[in-house]
């Protein structure tokens, strides 16, 4: 009887200590950030379409990523990601067939639960501009448009964010 409480007691015990040792075990550390630098570039499409009749300044203009974004390839930025801009000019066609023009300028890219900064590739002070000239100008849906990352970001890997639903 004093074998059998024994065994039991052996048996008990060793199964709470590999029970304590898979649960104390520790997921791995995530890996540390990864630094998005400045100057890598960015492609977007429109997202919707944005005319000169239409088109006043402030007015906000939505965009979405061309492809993954990656860092050492690592995904940062899953394609289809949101950016943001606005319309910086709409003019409007006139009476005596001047043409309309439309300039938008992008502001950041939505990496995970961050908004990083992003830039024009040429022009004026770091502004991308698209511009269209005709009777009315328009950028349509799916029209793209290059940025460049403004300045050194740390951003998480995508494996690495949490989403709730």
């Amino acid at each position: 009887m004093k074998l059998r409480r024994m065994a039991v007691i052996v048996c008990a015990f060793l199964a709470l200590s590999i029970g304590a040792t898979l649960c104390s075990q520790e997921t791995p550390a995530p890996t540390s950030n990864l630094v998005l630098a400045e100057g890598t570039e960015v492609t977007l499409r429109m997202a919707q379409d944005i005319t000169s009749r239409t088109a006043r300044p402030g007015m906000p203009v939505e965009l979405a990523l061309t492809g993954d974004l990656k860092v050492d390839d690592v995904v940062v930025a899953k394609a289809g990601a949101r950016a943001l801009g606005e319309v910086v000019q709409g003019k409007r066609p006139d009476f005596w067939g001047e043409a309309g023009e439309v300039s938008i300028r992008v502001y950041f890219l939505r990496v995970g639960n961050q908004k990083v900064e992003i830039r024009g590739a040429a022009g004026s002070a770091g502004t991308r501009y698209v511009v269209v000239r005709g009777s009315q100008a328009v950028i349509k849906t799916g029209t793209l448009v290059k940025a460049f990352i403004a300045t050194d970001t740390e951003v998480v890997a995508v494996a690495e964010t949490h989403s709730a639903k």
